[in-house]
Formats: structure tokens, sequence, C-alpha cells
């Protein structure tokens, strides 16, 4: 009798302890875990090029409102931002020469600032930062032959600089190959090189063969991709003049690469695509001649999907239009984006990533705001003000954004999400339940196997302390 009780209470407890389990479980998968989302990361500057600054904007909730920290920290104005992590860098460019780190948590705290100099030199004009760890990035720099291997985790100035890059082979007669985008695809990098030759005012840059320089991650030494051209180098020769933005899209394992050519006076921009395995290139979409250019130049580009892009055509100084086109097809035609006719939009010449909601944030100096792109149907989710105008975003993926104390405001100090907003919340979420629910059925069964074994022992020490003591033995248990 004692032991079907005690069974009983055995078995309840099981059932209590599966059904607290199941209970979180569900509350994780409907309310969902607490963690920090992207944060956009935007370069900003004043409208007569006098300043700049940064802002920082909440990624989520999709469809508003989103609240944006501004005018943080003012500088100067020829400045970008790229980030890795939770951590974003502001780069100084012409005659300033500095890279500046910050946590996004502290988006107005500088962590570092480091010199982008040679000994000895003026300026070099540093571009971008490609990473490939936190301990590893290659910063480009647009007056110099070389690029420098950094350690972007470097706590002293002494241990930025770990190693360099030779582009020098392709110098186009200036003494510079003009360096100015970068991706990594697996353990390959991949630099854009615009190759433009410095003259005098009026007419100060003319364009040459603009090449993809690939080097070897893991030896930092160069790839000869073997591809003929007529400047006797070892990287891609491109069908595109005057390189822009650079972007891989894993999803049909594809780089693309915009051209502007040289702004409205000559038309040997594009866009093209190249195999990152053979380096075949091929052309996407030509910006056309000097009789038919539909779009005016090509000034920026953002691939969403195989069959899904975007980019600029700049019909002149603040008059640019975004346009959606497939670069599936060769010369797709392109379709105006409502809303985005005739604005002055930056940032799409350094390349655009869509946030992890596939939303296309695009820079509207017009207006001094960032529109975010629906890419599923083409329409403005939002638009925030920036307060200066917008130059570039990046997104940082880990920790939690703070305000700074820029102008603006914030909508709180830390800004989460949950499984539910993430793209992927539906199989995340089965998942975590599946794994949760399986751990809570094992620990319970284990401590009921523990109890009854337990039960079982003692019963038989006792059954046979028993016979023992009928046989008229010691018994030492």
């Amino acid at each position: 009798m004692e032991e079907k009780t005690l069974f009983r209470r055995i078995n309840s407890l099981i059932l209590k302890g599966l059904s607290v389990c199941l209970v979180f479980a569900v509350l994780f998968i409907v309310v969902g875990p607490a963690y920090a989302s992207q944060t956009a990361v935007v370069a900003t500057v004043a409208s007569d090029w006098s300043s700049g600054a940064h802002s920082v904007i909440p990624v989520d909730p999709v469809g508003g409102p989103r609240t944006a920290a501004n005018n943080l920290l003012p500088t100067i104005s020829d400045i970008t931002v790229t980030a890795y992590g939770r951590y974003f860098y502001r780069i100084e460019r012409y005659n300033a020469d500095n890279v500046t780190k910050f946590d996004v948590s502290a988006p107005d705290t500088p962590i570092w600032q480091y010199s982008t100099l040679d000994q000895g030199a003026t300026t070099n004009n540093p571009q971008d930062l490609i990473f490939v760890s936190h301990e590893k990035a290659y910063l480009l720099r647009y007056g110099a032959t070389t690029a420098w291997i950094v350690n972007p985790s470097a706590t002293t100035e002494a241990d930025f600089k770990i190693g360099e890059l030779d582009l020098s082979s392709y110098d186009d007669g200036d003494g510079y190959p003009e360096m100015h985008s970068g991706v990594i695809v697996g353990n390959k990098l991949f630099i854009t090189l615009q190759r433009l030759t410095r003259a005098t005012w009026p007419d100060p840059w003319t364009t040459n063969t603009s090449y993809l320089a690939v080097f070897d991650i893991p030896t930092d030494t160069e790839i000869n991709t073997g591809i003929p051209n007529p400047d006797g180098v070892l990287g891609i020769l491109l069908p595109i003049r005057n390189l822009g933005a650079i972007q891989y899209l894993e999803a049909n394992g594809t780089i693309y690469v915009q051209g502007v050519g040289r702004y409205g006076a000559e038309y040997t921009g594009g866009i093209a695509s190249v195999d990152p395995g053979t380096y075949a290139t091929a052309m996407v979409l030509d910006d056309g001649d000097d009789t038919t250019h539909p779009y005016g130049n090509i000034s920026g580009m953002a691939i969403a999907a195989p069959t899904k892009g975007y980019f600029i055509g700049y019909a002149g100084w603040g008059d640019n239009t975004l346009y959606s086109f497939d670069p599936s097809v060769v010369n797709s035609p392109g379709t105006a984006i409502a809303g985005l006719e005739h604005k002055s939009i930056a940032g799409m010449e350094s390349g655009v990533y869509l946030d992890e909601h596939d939303m296309l944030w695009v820079c509207n100096q017009t207006d001094a705001r960032v529109d975010i792109l629906n890419t599923t149907n083409d329409t403005i989710d939002e638009s925030v003000s920036t307060d200066l105008n917008p130059q570039r975003v990046v997104f940082t993926t880990e920790g939690s954004p703070g305000s700074g104390s820029g102008t603006g405001g914030s909508a709180g100090g830390c800004f989460i999400t949950t499984i539910s907003n993430s793209p992927h919340g539906a199989t995340q979420g089965a998942v975590l339940f599946s794994l949760l629910f399986g751990i809570c059925l094992v620990a319970c069964f284990t401590w009921s196997g523990s109890r009854n074994k337990g039960r079982r022992d003692a019963s038989l020490q006792s059954m046979s302390k028993e016979k023992m003591r009928k046989a008229g033995m010691r018994t030492t248990f």
C-alpha cells in the first residue's frame, strides 16, 4: 500500500514538472527572449558640408515608430561608418585620417581613435574597413598604395597596424590605385580599384580600366586570377569604370559591382557580376552611351535577391531616382520607386545591405531623413529624420543600443525584439520548444528512475538483512 502511494506521488511530481516545463516553453515562444536587435548607425553631414556627426536608429519595430538619436559627437563632414558585431567605426577621411571605435550601447563615447597615416605622410584618405574578425580587418586607403591589415581589438595605437597589402602594381600613373571598397567571400578578399588619373580643375579626374584585386586571407598574398588584361596585373578586369559599391549575394554565390563612369560626362559604368570561384565577369546593367542613357549614370546599387535589386540613376547633382530591377536579366528595365524620384540619394555608392527584416535603408538627403523601404512591395515602411543629411547606413548586430547625448531622443535605453519578429521566428521557436521540452522530459524521468532505483535498492537491502538474520548470520551493511 505504501509503495503504491509513493508511486502515485512520484507520477504526480513528474506530471507537475512536465506541466511547468510546457508552460515555460510556450511562454518562451510566444513572448520570446529579450535579445538585442540590429541597430542602424548613420553617418550624417550638414547640407553645407561644414560639419558631420552620426545617428543611431533601432531597426525595430517594423512599421515604426523608430526614434533616432541624432547629432552624436559632431566632427568634420568627410566621414563614413562601418560596423562589425556590437561595435561601429567612424572613419574621418581626407586630411583627418583616423578611425574611431564605438560600442553601440554608448554611441557617443569613443573606445579608441587611431591614425591611418604612414610615417611622414600628410593624408591617405581612408575609405573603409573590411572585417575578417574582431582581431583582423583590412583598412582601405584611397590615397596610398598599401591597404593596412589592422587589429580592431588593439588597446594601443602601436598594436593597431599588423600588416599591409601591396596594391602599387595597379597605379594608373598618378601614384595611387584608388582603392575604394571591398568584400570577403570565403577565404578571399576582393578590393575595388577605381584607377582614376588625377589631373587639374575643371577636369580633375579621368577614368581608366578598373579592377578587382583578390587576396588570400590566411596568407594575405595576392591571388593570380589568370584574367588577361592590358595592364599586366593579377586582378580581375571589369567591364565598367570608376567602381563604387561591391556586394556578395550568398543566395546565388555572385559578387555584384557598380561603376559610375564619370558623372554626367562619360557612360562607361553600370553593374557587373563576378564569379568568386572562376573570376568570370558579365554585364548585368549597362548605363548606355553618350547618346542613350535612360537612367543617367548608375551611381549606387543594392541587391536584395537573385531576381530583385535596386540602383540609383544619376540625372544631375541632387537629381537622383531609385529604381528596382531584375539582376538575373541582362539590362532589365528599371522601375522608379514612388517617393524616391528626383531626390538627392547618397550611401548606395558604398554598397547597401538589407536589415534583418529585408528593409532597404535609403539615404534621402533632400529631406534629411532615412526612408526605410519594404522590399516585398516597394513601399516606404517609415521615414526617420536624421537632422543632418544621411550619408551611409550600416548595422550593428549585437548589443543594446544606447541613445548617447545627441538630439532626437530615444525610444529607450535598450531596444529588444522577439522570436516572432525574427526572420526565422517560427523555425527557431519550434526548435527551442522541442529542445526545452525534451530536456525537461529527460530530467524528470531521470529523477524518477533515480528515486525508483533507490527504493528498489533499499527494499533489496532490507530483504537481504531479514534472510541473513533468519540464517543466524551477522549483518554489516
